[in-house]
């Protein structure tokens, strides 16, 4: 999904970044100005010649090139008065740091703020990636040092992302750039409660209830490292809501080639607890500067929701199961979900109690619980195996069963959608199996998560599916709003046309009907045929809205 900043939602006036895709939204006290345009020869500051305009101009600003004493600088003219915060302007003055770039001037031309910058030839780390090497070498230790220089001089950057840092001229260092909706934190305090500023895809749980700390930054700086070694960020295609929800239901899902160092590094500093932050001897905090000095210098030390090394704990001798040999749990829970009924004989043959037995009891004991719990018939062996994979590894965050592996919820709640919409009924018996055992409920109480209306919801269509006698039109609609449910998404998916909102719904509902009567009557019918029957991904869709209420109240009228 594109980027988004979102400055105080309260008010409307928006400007669109054409070439970054960011909507700003921006208070509207602040006054917006039409654009200073300026010529190539105009003087700023008493010294600065104006060159050239760049096609790189965002959304908020237009940027030139310029020159004074031979040096070649960048000219940001902004749109809008008060772009930056004149506290914010003054200490950005004082600070001479290689890892964030420099203010050489700033001052008004014609009533436009502007700024000049250093002229970075190589551009922002937006859209590209680096290996494991790239990042530990130089990206992590540049913007760790940038990010501790600002927080030093009380300054929240609040809007980290790879669009805002600039590889420099010698592509082997980055400087942290727009501090447009930068802070400044009072001495003495830690926190600052405020509405302004925030790019959700970036954006720590925290800060969508309006608090910004040092570690919002840190958090913000994970999933940059998440974009930049990926390609895109976890939330990718996701909304703001969308968004909230996810990280209040699942850990940050990782893909299985991203090295286990570098995942502990990003489920570190997005870690979402900030109760002990300022207890600095209790591990279990969200890792910030000091921390990643000592991540980047290769040494041991604990990650928060660990008892001990990440590394250590999960390492186990070597386990062969289908000719590959597993040195570490998660990556042998992973092969033996992927190959489930392989995995099971693993267990009833007692081959995993066996080999735990070595070195670790407890784990031993869950797997002989297991074969003794499936030997008395007290329950499916496909959920006691279930189970169990989530009792040797319990930081398991994926949703793992019948050899589907997903990295996430919203990825299954996708997947579902993808499949309804092309008319794909292969996993109707899979969905099933998922409902009727309940197995979404347990899920959220074995990540442990905190979204009880997410609870309460999976609970009441879980609940609903096991209703005897449903008609396959219920089943089907228990289909679809499991998919909504899970995905986040609210897109109606009509004649090749994804429709988000009733507002998207009527204008296409009057494009039909201005090309053809015919068209827009063979919709409706689609829609609602002659018995009054809703199309059932519709009716799914308006539940997903939150029209449920309004439904129900239409059918008990045309029912009387």
């Amino acid at each position: 999904m594109a980027s988004e900043t979102v400055i105080n939602p309260d008010t409307g006036a928006t400007v669109i970044n054409d070439e970054l895709g960011q909507e700003t939204m921006i208070n509207a006290q602040i006054t917006s100005l039409s654009g200073v345009k300026l010529r190539k020869g105009t003087i700023l500051a008493g010294k600065y010649e104006i060159v050239a305009p760049l096609s790189a101009s965002t959304g908020e600003a237009d940027l030139y090139t310029c020159k004074y004493l031979g040096t070649e600088y960048v000219a940001k003219v902004y749109r809008r008065q008060q772009a930056i915060k004149p506290e914010v302007l003054e200490v950005l003055k004082s600070i001479r740091s290689p890892y964030v770039a420099t203010l050489f001037d700033a001052g008004e031309y014609e009533g436009a703020q502007f700024e000049i910058l250093p002229f970075y030839k190589n551009g922002s780390l937006q859209g590209k990636k680096f290996s494991l090497d790239e990042l530990k070498e130089f990206i992590i230790p540049c913007i760790n040092e940038g990010l501790h220089v600002l927080h030093k001089h009380e300054i929240l950057h609040k809007d980290l992302k790879p669009s805002n840092i600039m590889l420099k001229d010698d592509k082997k260092s980055a400087a942290i750039i727009d501090f447009g909706i930068s802070s400044i934190v009072d001495p003495g305090n830690t926190v600052l409660v405020t509405r302004t500023g925030m790019t959700p895809e970036y954006s720590a749980p925290e800060t969508y209830k309006n608090l910004f700390l040092e570690e919002s930054d840190y958090y913000s700086f994970g999933i940059t490292l998440y974009e930049l070694y990926c390609g895109s960020t976890p939330y990718k295609n996701m909304d703001a809501e969308e968004i909230v929800r996810f990280t209040t239901v699942q850990r940050i899902p990782f893909p299985k080639d991203m090295p286990a160092e570098l995942q502990k590094l990003i489920s570190a500093v997005t870690y979402f607890d900030l109760t002990n932050r300022h207890d600095k001897q209790n591990p279990n905090r969200r890792w910030t500067y000091d921390e990643v000095l000592n991540w980047c210098a290769g040494k041991k030390q604990t990650a928060p929701g660990k008892g001990t090394d990440a590394a250590a704990e999960k390492a186990i001798p070597a386990y062969t199961f289908i000719g590959q040999k597993y040195t570490d749990i998660p990556s042998l829970v992973a092969a033996l979900a992927a190959n489930w009924e392989n995995g099971k004989k693993q267990l009833y043959r007692g081959l995993l109690s066996g080999f735990f037995k070595n070195y670790n009891p407890e784990i031993a004991g869950f797997c002989m619980d297991a074969e003794e719990e499936a030997t008395r018939n007290t329950g499916d062996e496909d959920i006691i195996f279930w189970n169990l994979l989530y009792r040797i590894y319990p930081e398991l965050s994926g949703f793992y069963w019948m050899g589907k592996i997903y990295e996430s919820l919203p990825e299954l709640g996708r997947d579902m959608l993808e499949k309804l919409w092309k008319n794909d009924s292969s996993d109707f018996k899979y969905w099933d199996s998922i409902l009727e055992n309940r197995l979404l409920s347990e899920y959220l109480k074995l990540v442990k998560s905190q979204n009880i209306e997410l609870i309460n919801a999976v609970s009441a269509l879980e609940t609903a599916h096991k209703v005897p006698k449903k008609t396959k039109r219920d089943g089907m609609i228990n289909y679809y709003t499991m998919a909504y449910l899970l995905s986040g998404q609210k897109i109606l998916c009509i004649d090749d046309r994804k429709l988000k909102n009733i507002a998207e719904l009527t204008d296409y509902m009057k494009e039909l009907l201005d090309s053809s009567y015919d068209k827009f009557e063979e919709f409706c019918h689609k829609m609602l045929d002659y018995d009054d029957t809703l199309d059932v991904q519709f009716e799914a869709w308006l539940i997903a809205l939150g029209k449920r209420k309004e439904l129900e109240k239409w059918k008990a009228e045309i029912n009387e």
